[in-house]
């Protein structure tokens, strides 16, 4: 098994770095004639908790994952791209991508890779600030966008009418504030030690599944990056 989770996640960080390389070429070179604004890409890791799930299993079987908390965790990978000056703030936007995973469950007793999945794709404004400390950038945003999970739905959660039974996903809005700190390390190399965020995700639709759990589940998440830039005069 642990064999198994270090190829997935060497899938995703391929498929992260990929992402990344594409947007660098979108973002990055696309506005490299301005030069008054400042564009980059970053890739990295974050784990995200969702919480206020219903675990359906009863006595004496529990969920794997308890306290209807579940923490999917994996990589990330973004753009951003900061055009404006008000007051003490750089804004900008940004988008990002995340591809996550988890081998408990909140739902169920089951386990083992990817029992608990996460994907989200997120649009938002940003804003930076500078400090009396040169190489430190302390940033504010608000992201929402499309997000896409089974954590609240029973393993083996199924279609009355298929077999043999899918794994189903559902898809919700998700929205997600962040403050992260940036530190500059080189004139195109900065790092992010840390972003801290906090949202929600509201079901959309139906996943088509018999029995699932609540539609709108809380977020809360912490990661960190590595961030490539276009060069500044800061």
């Amino acid at each position: 098994m642990e064999e198994g989770l270090k190829t997935v996640d060497w899938v995703y960080m391929r498929f992260c770095t990929r992402l990344a390389v594409v947007l660098f070429g979108v973002f990055g070179f696309g506005f490299a004639a301005a030069a008054h604004a400042q564009a980059g890409v970053y890739i990295g890791y974050q784990a995200t908790q969702l919480r206020g799930i219903t675990c359906f299993e009863t006595a004496p079987l529990e969920c794997s994952s308890t306290g209807g908390k579940v923490n999917p965790a994996g990589f990330q990978a973004g753009a951003y791209y900061d055009f404006r000056n008000v007051g003490p703030m750089r804004l900008g936007v940004d988008f990002r991508g995340g591809v996550m995973h988890s081998n408990k469950s909140a739902t169920s007793s089951a386990g083992g890779n990817d029992t608990t999945v996460l994907d989200n794709a997120l649009l938002g404004v940003r804003g930076s600030f500078h400090t009396p400390i040169s190489w430190l950038t302390p940033y504010v945003q608000i992201s929402a966008g499309y997000g896409r999970s089974n954590a609240t739905l029973p393993f083996g959660a199924s279609l009355t009418t298929t077999t043999p039974l899918p794994r189903l996903e559902d898809s919700y809005i998700m929205y997600e504030g962040f403050a992260g700190l940036t530190i500059h390390i080189f004139p195109m190399i900065d790092l992010r030690p840390i972003e801290l965020g906090i949202g929600n995700m509201n079901r959309v639709g139906n996943s088509g599944a018999t029995v699932d759990g609540p539609s709108s589940v809380g977020v809360a998440s912490i990661g960190a990056s590595v961030v490539f830039h276009l060069p500044s005069s800061r």
